[in-house]
């Protein structure tokens, strides 16, 4: 049995200060502190070269739990799960706002909430200072390898199925690498808070290996032709008639669908014909004021007087999702393919190819750098089709000026 021997430090209380820990001949630093989650006692041992240095190190302990909190003593033994805890009790908060202005916190949870527990439920019980960029390669692998599970509702005899105790079934499908590199910012967000902690020195992602490759996400370019869009509304009647005057803002304003749902009568100002987002209810977390065009200002003026007429009332209604009828319509439709955010797409190629200039557009949309906007760029056949028209028309000028050029030089030899 190994053989154990404690002392006070410097003859001060050994609950408050610290004590010296001989075990089988080797002597350890030992400081007592309650764990901030727990409440319970826990004590820390540092391995001394002697009695000097051990008092040394209960110094140094005592510090690091004053200044850096449990987290920082622990940093050797400290697991991505506690690390996670850590994290989440102080970033994943719900935002708060002063002067429309975030100061704090997360406007969206949900996906930061549910992309941290996939990481913790895979590398929960590793080492924060043991991780290495091939365990990270391994998450993403496994990840990608992992199919996607989704439960749908079995269509009855009459082919609808959206009642909510339809039976069910599940429909899989491969894990897109966008769902796998969000997880992965999130783990590199979470390894900088533990760098930032003093927990460690560097992280996995600062070594040289690039591994999140945005470059492998495929990147959804669906628009909206105008002839589906004439279906598509024409579909809007009986109970899917509230989405018409959504789809028409959407299609006009580019505005994204939470800053469509989030939206109140005292931000539409229809005789100026302006729309204000709000920066808490906008992506950005940045206020923008949208133009809207004639046919959503009649939308909106037919939809205020169907409304309580109250300006504090959201201005759609809408308070949770409109996923079901929004497959109804485009199954009325008979439109393949088409999300709802495809709309901001949509409005966004039009901006463009109705001369607007992109810095405006830019400003419209709510796009703070170029990059992420270009995203949204689609090309169309009529686009295409122009582009090649220009080509010719420059072409064609480029050789007429060049056949002209050639002709005086001819006239000039002769004369």
């Amino acid at each position: 049995m190994a053989r154990q021997t404690t002392e006070p430090w410097r003859g001060q209380k050994r609950h408050r200060d610290g004590s010296i820990k001989e075990i089988n001949g080797l002597i350890y630093a030992r400081i007592q502190y309650r764990d901030e989650l727990t409440g319970k006692r826990k004590e820390k041992l540092r391995r001394a070269k002697n009695r000097r240095h051990a008092n040394e190190l209960i110094k140094e302990m005592r510090n690091e739990l004053s200044q850096s909190g449990q987290l920082a003593l622990e940093s050797d033994q400290i697991t991505i799960r506690q690390l996670a805890e850590k994290y989440e009790s102080l970033k994943l908060v719900p935002a708060t706002y002063q002067n429309g202005i975030k100061v704090a916190g997360r406007r969206s949870l949900g996906p930061a909430v549910s992309a941290l527990r996939n990481l913790v439920a895979r590398l929960g019980d590793r080492k924060v200072k043991s991780l290495r960029p091939s365990d990270i390669e391994t998450y993403k692998v496994s990840r990608l390898a992992e199919p996607v599970e989704i439960l749908v509702n079995i269509p009855d005899k009459r082919g609808r199925s959206e009642r909510a105790a339809a039976p069910k079934r599940v429909l899989r499908r491969p894990r897109k690498i966008a769902s796998v590199n969000r997880e992965l910012e999130l783990l590199r967000a979470l390894l900088n808070f533990a760098k930032g902690e003093g927990l460690i020195n560097v992280t996995p992602f600062e070594r040289g290996t690039k591994l999140i490759s945005s470059a492998a996400e495929v990147m959804r370019d669906r628009i909206l032709s105008r002839e589906e869009e004439v279906r598509l509304l024409a579909a809007c009647v009986d109970r899917r008639e509230h989405l018409r005057p959504l789809i028409v803002v959407a299609v006009d304003t580019a505005m994204r669908r939470g800053e469509l749902f989030k939206l109140r009568w005292n931000d539409v100002d229809l005789e100026t014909g302006k729309i204000t987002v709000r920066a808490e209810n906008a992506k950005t977390e940045r206020m923008r004021v949208v133009g809207i065009t004639q046919r959503v200002k009649a939308e909106l003026t037919q939809l205020w007087h169907r409304s309580p007429q109250s300006q504090d009332e959201l201005v759609f209604g809408i308070v949770s999702t409109i996923k079901n009828g929004w497959k109804s319509l485009c199954n009325a439709a008979e439109i393949q393919d088409l999300r709802f955010h495809d709309l901001r797409h949509t409005a966004t190629t039009r901006f463009i190819r109705a001369g607007v200039p992109v810095t405006e557009v830019m400003k419209i949309t709510g796009h703070s750098q170029m990059s992420t906007f270009l995203r949204y760029l689609n090309q169309t056949n009529e686009s295409v089709s122009e582009s090649a028209k220009s080509l010719d028309r420059y072409l064609n000028e480029s050789r007429a000026d060049a056949m002209s050029a050639i002709g005086i030089a001819i006239v000039r030899e002769k004369h």
